[in-house]
């Protein structure tokens, strides 16, 4: 199975200088393969392929052969993903057209070596390489990436193929902004994994960028204190990345273990792609729920449920989640429920987040209710004053 990691680098000077000036040169390929799309396509009426334009920049910037198609790659990758929006009724979605002035710099596999310590050696240009202090075994591809530092993320393969889950259960999820991950399985068992920390991190960005945001409307554009701003902010957003990716890697790893001890080989995960549309026009929600809802982490939690999930073998299936939470499992009547407690007319109570998942769970296969036997769980351990 491939998968996708990420490493800091800790540069010396000349490797510093050495990957910055390759990210430029990259850029200048990329620029100017999104030059040429555009001329061709306003003469042609029509989008130039890929292998035209590998000819038409072959040997024309200090990169490696394969860097150089790698770029041509991704942007033909980014222009096929662009067309599927637009059809799928996306007008906002723009081919790529801006200038850069840093690019990040891939590497195929034809580029990536060992050095005579058996570290890893990564091929610049002709007769240039950045020679790093570890070795990754397996790895298939390489990017340098700037995030508020150089990171390498690469791809290479754990082993993983083939793994087949042995339980027979099934498992229903309701994804949410309170509570990022909330479950039952069909023999009741339940988890709900709390999104506490993760509100508290965007809340604190949220008045960060709104401090700044405010700074900045006073200062003139390009003066020291407008680029010490800016710098603070690029600062806060890579932190507080760091921090959610963090937090969502544990919540959804300790989703997974629940997973295999309660011997489950099929998730059924609630669909609420596009819950954020619409919410101010329809006036379903006020402003600040409106940026709840919008900051919601759905896309990124499901991707790793999935890969974590395939992992250990477990099929990962999506339904449509509508009325799942107001639907009574007992009675079937639809009842909106208000605060965390779901309760009926007919008597029946339980977590409104549970009902949810159950539902969600029923969409896919049918089983009789069961009682829930809820747990609740932090993803991780958080800080307790001692005061």
């Amino acid at each position: 199975m491939i998968k996708t990691h990420r490493v800091k680098l800790n540069l010396t000077k000349p490797q510093f200088e050495l990957v910055r000036e390759k990210q430029m040169e990259s850029a200048n390929c990329w620029n100017h393969i999104v030059s040429l799309s555009k001329e061709y396509y306003f003469e042609h009426k029509q989008w130039i392929k890929k292998n035209d334009i590998q000819k038409l920049i072959k040997g024309k910037y200090n990169l490696h052969s394969q860097t150089i198609q790698a770029i041509s790659d991704k942007f033909d990758a980014n222009r096929k993903t662009i067309s599927e929006l637009r059809k799928k009724g996306n007008t906002k979605a723009k081919y790529p057209y801006k200038t850069k002035k840093f690019y990040i710099i891939p590497f195929k596999a034809s580029a990536i070596n060992t050095n005579a310590k058996g570290n890893l050696k990564l091929s610049m240009s002709k007769g240039r390489y950045l020679e790093l202090d570890f070795y990754i075994p397996n790895i298939k591809t390489a990017e340098i990436v700037w995030r508020n530092g150089y990171y390498l993320y690469y791809t290479f393969d754990n082993g993983l193929d083939g793994i087949v889950a042995e339980g027979t259960n099934t498992i229903g999820v309701d994804m949410g902004e309170i509570h990022s991950i909330a479950s039952v399985t069909n023999e009741g068992a339940g988890l709900i994994l709390s999104n506490r920390e993760g509100r508290s991190i965007k809340q604190f960005r949220n008045k960060m960028y709104a401090y700044i945001s405010k700074r900045l409307s006073r200062c003139k554009k390009g003066s020291r204190q407008s680029k010490k701003l800016w710098k603070l902010k690029n600062k806060i957003r890579s932190k507080t990345d760091n921090q959610l990716m963090n937090l969502y890697h544990q919540t959804t790893r300790k989703f997974i273990d629940f997973c295999v001890e309660q011997k489950v080989c099929e998730i059924i995960l609630g669909d609420i792609k596009g819950i954020e549309k619409d919410t101010k026009k329809k006036k379903r929600l006020n402003r600040v729920n409106r940026q709840k809802i919008s900051q919601m982490e759905y896309g990124r939690i499901k991707d790793y449920i999935k890969y974590k999930a395939k992992e250990q073998g477990i099929e990962v299936k999506m339904v449509k989640e509508h009325f799942t939470s107001q639907t009574c499992p007992k009675c079937s009547k639809k009842h909106k429920p208000t605060g965390r407690n779901y309760s009926c007319t007919c008597g029946y109570e339980t977590h409104r987040d549970i009902v949810g998942a159950w539902n969600i769970l029923n969409k896919k296969h049918k089983y009789d209710l069961v009682d829930f036997r809820i747990n609740h769980k932090q993803p991780i351990n958080l800080k307790v004053s001692t005061v």
